[in-house]
């Protein structure tokens, strides 16, 4: 904005130029008034180095603008001709103009009023003081001084009001799409916590299988090789062994576990743990690497995966490893390859948890692939591959949603709820909350860009709105130039002619962006009632003795106030190429109709100067505004951006602190003494007895691992298993905590809960839904799977219809059928009736 008007500024020290230029007859003879003209435009040289240098507008500065246009409007009868005192085709007028809209945008609202009352003031103080000295003051008729000034005044508070108005509305559009951005980074901020929490949910679990599952179940079996169990080689290679999980454990609890870029280091780190275990590792090539930590963490962990499989289970001690890396692009590819038994790599069953969740889970979740090339008798080798231009410079957390190959995604409405007002209250929010913690966000730059949008539509409605506003304020001059018409009732169907033209024009614009036919119709009958209205302005007698200048020029009319904003509809239309064209068009027509008028004079043509100068400085502050909004929108997106970023980064570190203490407790105090006790050669691993405990913490945490989120359902857990057990495709989601569920409550659930399951097809059900909402004292379980109708409900739970329970807490049990999706809802609340209903 400061630009902006600097460059309003040099428009009017240009006027000025000009104007002295077209009045030198009378300025040779005026000293006084050349000097008033050079101080103002010297004026202006200062104002423009100042703002510009300061990149602001300092107040004493706007102050001294204010004081200028003051004095300038105060002393019209020393330093302007006779003739032009009064009306707005004037450098002074242009003065006056430039500090009201400078003041609009710095001053309050009482400081402005008072600021353009005084300008007022001393226009009408000028302009009595030169009718009052001239010795025939008709002159012109109805175009005394006075009376020029009376439309000089209106058009300046106009003026004034509406680009206050105008700064308002943006400032207000500007906030609510602010405040609509802040809502947009408060739910980004849930998604990246939640992304967090998930990414790391999953890589505690691949810890757990990488290190603990492997020697737990390498203990129990005392040698062999179990599925998924790594050979326990010598005690020293079981202790090493034992120590790590230990420490990898230890290090998830306290956070220690840092990242690198490199991926050399860690890559040497699992080359060292493959030969200590008895693998033969060829290392073809490693080299250093510049990568995000968490690429680099995902291909070390994928490959320590994969040379733990080639020792189990590829039939030989010799493996292969070579790291590739682009520096142009970033591109890197880790290969692992053995000349062991190989495989049917399409016959490997999904849940094995090395190559699906080690392997292909970390490659997918950091936007990256692996490719498995294997077959029986001619080895293995399997590739693994990031780049950044494979996933278009997005950041890996933006995938954590990828399912696992071979999953269907659910339904789009499997997860929605059959009726609005069931989701009243808390569990409501905490549900909407975690639907869209779910969501993955656009990055920054989508962001970015519908702020943009936002707020190039609020100027466009902004202009749209001053563009109606100003032209309702046109009856006043029309008031005062009719009655100097060639035929007044004329110059009023111009008048209604142009209103025709602009309102609708202002009211499409205000709702969408103006079309090109649309925009060339527009400018076509304005600029031809512009013409009309110029060729009605009756001729005026002068006096050639008294030194006055020609008749009135043309243009001196009420539309050439309007034809600035008809051209700024066309540029916040983004109708750059219409733009130009009627820009050109309009100051054309407006030379016609002065150079093809009788007797042009001094008048005339300094007249034609200030309405060719208004014309391009509305165009220059429209013009300028867009890229003000776009660079407004992109600051405050990257602010909003960063303080996001920092803020879920804070409160992913705190809820994964909490998520691991909770999710490896159970380890911590069972497993891990029982790994340092074997470490420390207190417990021999080939003793029955360890091995059996050995064996029965491997089951619990196999178990954990497959079930995911099924942990979390408490004593709920086991009617999911059987379920799962008989082929039911069942995805659990849990939002809260299940140990907020009353006791009694919970009773009830685990009774109803297998009778509703066993109502899901496990055969040509596509994905059935488990969503358990808990809070304080009440909570809501939906059961969505695909069906044309819902299930009996009296048979399956043993509720009859209408029982209310003899507990506190009361459940209700209801189903509803929607678009082949059928959802299921049990619902409890603490102190209130709710009674089994069907829909």
């Amino acid at each position: 904005m400061v630009r902006a008007f600097a460059v309003l500024r040099v428009l009017n020290v240009a006027v000025i130029v000009g104007y002295v230029a077209v009045w030198w007859s009378w300025y040779a003879e005026h000293p006084a008034g050349i000097a008033a003209a050079v101080v103002t435009a010297g004026w202006g040289v200062f104002f423009v180095v100042v703002c510009l240098a300061r990149h602001a507008l300092p107040r004493p500065v706007v102050a001294g603008n204010v004081a200028l246009a003051v004095v300038a409007s105060a002393g019209t009868v020393l330093w302007l001709p006779p003739d032009s005192v009064g009306g707005f085709g004037t450098w002074v007028f242009s003065t006056v103009t430039h500090a009201a809209v400078v003041a609009a945008t710095v001053y309050g609202r009482r400081t402005h009023a008072v600021v353009v009352a005084a300008m007022v003031a001393a226009l009408l103080c000028g302009a009595a003081v030169t009718q009052a000295t001239l010795d025939d003051p008709a002159l012109g008729g109805n175009h005394t001084p006075l009376k020029r000034a009376v439309i000089g005044v209106v058009l300046l508070a106009g003026l004034a009001q509406l680009f206050r108005l105008a700064v308002d509305r943006l400032r207000a559009i500007a906030l609510d799409a602010d405040a609509r951005l802040a809502a947009a980074a408060a739910e980004q901020e849930v998604a990246a916590v939640a992304a967090a929490r998930l990414r790391d949910e999953r890589e505690r679990e691949r810890v757990l299988h990488d290190t603990v599952l492997n020697t737990l179940t390498g203990i129990a079996w005392g040698g062999g090789a179990p599925q998924d169990g790594p050979l326990v080689g010598p005690g020293h290679l079981t202790a090493e062994q034992c120590r790590h999980a230990i420490e990898a454990v230890r290090s998830m609890l306290d956070g220690t576990a840092g990242g690198t870029r490199d991926l050399a280091q860690p890559m040497r780190r699992v080359v060292a743990v493959a030969r200590a275990r008895g693998l033969r590792v060829d290392v073809r090539a490693l080299p250093t690497t510049d990568l995000p930590d968490e690429v680099v963490a995902a291909l070390a962990g994928a490959a320590q995966e994969l040379l733990a499989n080639v020792r189990r289970h590829a039939g030989t001690d010799r493996a292969a490893l070579e790291v590739r890396w682009r520096r142009a692009d970033g591109a890197v590819t880790v290969i692992v390859s053995d000349e062991g038994i190989g495989f049917a790599a399409r016959a490997v069953p999904g849940d094995r948890l090395g190559l699906a969740r080690s392997v292909h889970a970390r490659m997918t979740e950091i936007g990256g692939r692996a490719t498995i090339t294997s077959e029986p008798g001619r080895g293995t080798t399997v590739q693994l591959t990031w780049s950044d231009g494979e996933i278009g410079g997005a950041r890996p957390a933006a995938r954590h949603c990828a399912r696992p190959a071979g999953r269907r995604p659910a339904h789009r409405r499997s997860m929605r709820p059959p009726r609005r007002d069931r989701w009243a209250g808390r569990a409501g929010r905490r549900w909407e909350a975690a639907r869209a913690a779910s969501r993955a966000r656009a990055p920054a730059g989508g962001t970015a860009a519908e702020l943009r949008d936002s707020y190039a539509a609020g100027l466009r409605r902004t202009v749209a709105a001053v563009t109606a506003v100003w032209f309702t304020c046109t009856v006043f001059a029309l008031a005062f130039v009719a009655p100097s018409s060639r035929s007044v009732p004329v110059a009023v169907l111009h008048w209604l002619a142009m209103a025709l033209v602009v309102l609708p024009a202002a009211w499409t614009a205000y709702h969408r962006p103006l079309r090109r036919a649309e925009a060339i119709v527009l400018m076509a009958l304005a600029l031809a009632v512009t013409t009309a209205v110029g060729f009605n302005i009756a001729p005026v007698h002068t006096d050639a003795a008294a030194g006055t200048g020609g008749p009135p020029s043309r243009i001196s009319t009420w539309p050439v106030l309007v034809l600035p904003l008809l051209l700024a509809l066309l540029a916040v239309s983004r109708l750059f190429v219409e733009w130009i064209v009627a820009i050109a068009a309009t100051v054309t027509v407006l030379d016609l109709l002065v150079l093809r008028g009788a007797g042009t004079g001094p008048l005339a043509l300094a007249q034609l100067l200030t309405a060719t100068n208004g014309q391009i400085a509305m165009q220059v502050m429209v013009s300028m505004g867009g890229p003000l909004l776009r660079r407004t929108a992109d600051q405050v997106a990257r602010a909003v951006e960063a303080e996001t970023a920092q803020a879920a980064a804070a409160r992913s570190t705190a809820a994964i602190r909490q998520d691991r203490a909770r999710g490896l407790a159970t380890v911590e105090r069972e497993v891990l003494p029982l790994l340092e006790a074997v470490a420390d050669g207190l417990l021999d691993p080939g003793d029955p007895a360890v091995r059996e405990r050995c064996g029965r913490h491997a089951t619990a945490v196999r178990r954990a691992l497959v079930t995911g989120a099924t942990g979390a359902l408490g004593s709920l857990a086991e009617p999911v298993f059987e379920a799962r057990a008989r082929g039911l495709d069942l995805e659990v989601q849990v939002v809260g905590e299940a140990p907020r569920i009353p006791a009694r409550v919970s009773e009830r659930l685990a009774a109803v809960l297998p009778g509703l399951l066993r109502a899901v097809p496990a055969a040509g059900a596509e994905h059935a839904v488990l969503t358990l909402i808990c809070e304080e004292g009440d909570g809501r379980l939906f059961l969505t799977y695909p069906a044309a109708a819902p299930p009996e409900l009296t048979a399956l739970t043993g509720i009859a219809g209408g029982e209310v329970f003899p507990v506190s807490e009361v459940l209700s049990v209801s189903a509803d059928a929607d678009d082949g999706q059928v959802c299921v809802e049990v619902a409890w609340s603490a102190g209130r009736e709710v009674r089994l209903g069907r829909s």
